[in-house]
């Protein structure tokens, strides 16, 4: 199965930058603060981890002590690979 793309545009108006996420032929916008993000590197990176989600695989049990344990994986279990444009 071939990894899937997420194509990032990424522009800078005036103090945001603006994002169009192209992922599976479904477009998602995102607005980042320039002056939290000033580099669209930066940016870029800021969006690949909201593409990743954590998948629990050992929940612990109610009144146990303890971090969530689980991998980060991309959200559609595959490794992920980011094209960036500015």
């Amino acid at each position: 199965m071939p990894v899937p793309t997420v194509h990032l545009l990424i522009t800078l108006r005036g103090p945001v930058w603006r994002v169009r996420i192209l992922s599976g032929g479904t477009i998602r916008w995102k607005c980042y603060r320039a002056e939290d993000y000033p580099t669209p590197e930066a940016v870029a990176r800021r969006c690949a981890a909201g593409l990743v989600t954590i998948k629990p695989e050992n929940k612990p049990h109610e009144g146990e002590e303890g971090h969530l344990r689980g991998d980060i994986r991309p959200v559609h279990d595959s490794p992920l690979r980011v094209r960036w444009e500015c």
